[in-house]
């Protein structure tokens, strides 16, 4: 079975999501769990927390569709903890509840915007899942809304979203390790004119690090 690097989010999932890892012996296929930290090789436990930033040097945001024109976050964190961690067959899915997605930072460059007073995630908890499946697929599920609190020149205007398709889905990647989520579409719900009717939210997290017993996470 083949084995990579995993770094991320999601938490978590992120945290989240949200994970990056190493090789493990070919030997230790259908023994070895999807996730292990990094060195060790130990599992990571159920109920063991994760948590993971924006890959260094890279930004969170939220445009407008197919345009660089929108939000943009010079940091994030996602975090939660492990409730699943069945042995890795190329087929298997670690997973757990995500308490944590906070974005800061934040800046746009909408006409009429002079700033973000807030970006912040609605209805948490969401789920993280981690695939050991071929391209490690992995996905942060629920009712996943977003709340952007702009200040114009009207006044403050509050532009709420939801994720169009109920999940956000991206991949780990071994080079680098890290988890990335591109172009992952929010609908409005609520807000003024202002506010686009509709947000791509792209974002990459890594490393991902388990907090209870220490050390990068990977996926095997």
């Amino acid at each position: 079975m083949r084995n990579r690097t995993f770094a991320g989010i999601a938490a978590l999932a992120a945290a989240g999501t949200l994970l990056a890892l190493p090789a493990v012996p070919a030997s230790a296929a259908g023994t070895t769990p999807v996730l292990t930290i990094a060195g060790s090789g130990a599992a990571v436990g159920v109920g063991d927390s994760l948590s993971a930033n924006l890959v260094s040097g890279t930004l969170a945001t939220m445009y407008n569709p197919g345009t660089t024109t929108g939000v943009k976050c010079t940091a994030s964190t996602i975090g939660g903890s492990v409730s699943s961690n069945p042995l890795a067959t190329g087929s298997a899915t670690a997973s757990g509840p995500v308490g944590t997605l906070t974005f800061s930072g934040c800046t746009s460059n909408v006409v009429g915007v002079s700033g973000v007073n807030s970006l912040t995630m609605s209805n948490l908890p969401y789920t993280l899942s981690i695939s050991d499946a071929a391209g490690f697929p992995v996905a942060l599920s629920g009712s996943i809304q977003a709340v952007v609190n702009l200040k114009t020149l009207a006044g403050n205007a509050l532009c709420t979203y939801a994720s169009t398709g109920g999940a956000l889905n991206g991949n780990a990647t071994n080079s680098p390790a890290q988890i990335t989520m591109t172009n992952q579409g929010f609908t409005k719900l609520t807000g003024p004119s202002i506010c686009f009717a509709a947000i791509s939210f792209s974002a990459a997290y890594g490393p991902v690090t388990d907090t209870t017993l220490g050390g990068t996470v990977f996926v095997n």
